[in-house]
């Protein structure tokens, strides 16, 4: 009975992270510099939201860097997100 409680911790934590990593799935960087522009967002309005600097978000949207996970999953989602925004107020 012990066993499977283990198995099963271990099948779900490794379904959250397979979930998380899903969820971060970035658009190529030019896209994440289209999508910031279309929005006129500035780089100090992404790195605010981010909690990071104005140069790691520039960074990211030249493909020097990549965030680490947990960033990528609030990146990806802002980028999904500001996105939508965007397309909604030109329909």
């Amino acid at each position: 009975m012990k066993a499977n409680t283990v198995q099963d911790d271990d099948a779900a934590r490794a379904e959250e992270l397979a979930g998380r990593v899903r969820a971060a799935q970035l658009p190529p960087p030019a896209e994440r510099l289209r999508i910031r522009q279309a929005a006129h967002a500035t780089l100090e309005h992404f790195a605010f939201v981010l909690r990071v600097s104005q140069m790691t978000v520039s960074r990211w949207e030249r493909g020097e860097t990549d965030p680490s996970l947990d960033q990528r999953v609030a990146y990806a989602r802002l980028l999904r997100e500001v996105a939508a925004a965007t397309t909604e107020e030109a329909s």
